[in-house]
């Protein structure tokens, strides 16, 4: 078997076209094999792709043995129940299921990319997500999450779109990241915001009412497979 290392530099050798994409892969089941080298393939071309967030969370995966073992071990679990679903509707239903799985899990630390949540608050924020465990190791954990589930969204997304060519994958899956990612701003902001704030009351309603949408479009996703 290949060691670690070797088998990132064979990933990012690889070309960008899969030879498994064709006018069949429609209505054909992938196997697992060719889910993990499509993945493979995706993650090495993320690493030169010259788009900063995937080029930085490719490389941590790829550079480190211990993190691209991990990575591995974690996206072959995904992979493998895509390849237990059955029949090829069953697996793209299976894969943006999984989708719609890492969208949620990566979305805490591309909110605090983006927000000025620093120090105290920060230690508030992951006390209120992960209250049985403490700053340090939930910070620690949940980054490692992160980096696993922003690499196997770049694959899983590569896979639906380019293996099983179904444009679910493309802008509708986006729609549901953008609006899963306002909806987890607007929740981290209620959460902060002491009761007795009166801009609590004007938050709650909309709260709510992002909360539906991202439900909905959801559900409308899952449903359209």
């Amino acid at each position: 078997m290949p060691s670690a290392i070797a088998k990132q530099q064979s990933i990012t050798k690889q070309p960008r076209t899969s030879r498994w994409v064709g006018a069949e892969s429609r209505s054909r089941i992938v196997r697992y094999e060719h889910l993990m080298e499509a993945s493979e393939q995706r993650l090495g071309d993320a690493a030169r792709s010259g788009i900063p967030a995937e080029e930085l969370v490719a490389a941590r995966i790829l550079d480190n043995p211990k993190d691209f073992g991990r990575w591995e071990s974690h996206h072959a679990g995904l992979m493998r129940r895509i390849d237990a679903a059955g029949s090829a509707d069953a697996q793209k239903y299976e894969l943006l299921a999984a989708s719609v799985r890492l969208i949620h899990h990566k979305a805490l630390f591309e909110y605090l990319q983006t927000s000025q949540i620093r120090d105290r608050a920060r230690v508030h924020l992951f006390g209120h997500l992960f209250s049985h465990a403490d700053y340090r190791t939930s910070v620690i954990s949940e980054h490692r999450n992160y980096m696993r589930s922003a690499a196997s969204y770049l694959c899983s997304n590569h896979v639906g779109t380019h293996l099983m060519l179904d444009g679910i994958f493309d802008r509708p899956l986006c729609e549901y990241e953008r609006l899963y990612a306002e909806y987890f701003r607007v929740y981290c902001t209620f959460m902060m915001t002491p009761a007795s704030d009166p801009t609590a009351a004007c938050v709650r309603p909309l709260l709510a009412s992002l909360k539906r949408q991202a439900c909905n479009c959801r559900s409308a996703l899952l449903a359209c497979v």
